[in-house]
C-alpha cells in the first residue's frame, strides 16, 4: 500500500520560498493542493517544483526530511523522468542487455 507523507502548510510555504519560488509560483503550488483536497501525487509535486526551478538535490533533501527513504526517492525521480519523456512507466516492462 502506498504511503502518505504530510507537512504543515506554513512550513511548506517557508521551504518553497527558501528554494527561490516566486510568490506567483508559490500560490500556484498551493492552488494545486487546494484543488485536490490538500493532496498531490508525489510525481506531480516533483515535476511542478522542477518546473519552477527547484533542483533535484533540494527536492530530495526536502522529501528525505519528511521520512521518505532513498530507494523510494530513486523510484520517484525515475518515474518523473519517464513522465517528462512522455513514457508511461507502467508500459516499461524490461531492459535488455545486448552483446
Amino acid at each position: 500500500m502506498a504511503k502518505s507523507y504530510s507537512f504543515d502548510k506554513s512550513d511548506l510555504r517557508k521551504k518553497l520560498k527558501l528554494f527561490g519560488l516566486s510568490d506567483a509560483h508559490l500560490e500556484e503550488i498551493m492552488t494545486l493542493f487546494d484543488k485536490k483536497n490538500k493532496r498531490m501525487e508525489v510525481i506531480a509535486f516533483v515535476l511542478n517544483l522542477e518546473k519552477f526551478g527547484v533542483t533535484r538535490a533540494q527536492i530530495s533533501n526536502f522529501l528525505k526530511d519528511l521520512g521518505i527513504e532513498e530507494t523510494t526517492l530513486m523510484s520517484v525521480f525515475s518515474r518523473a523522468d519517464f513522465k517528462k519523456a512522455g513514457v508511461d512507466d507502467k508500459k516499461v516492462q524490461e531492459v535488455v542487455l545486448k552483446g
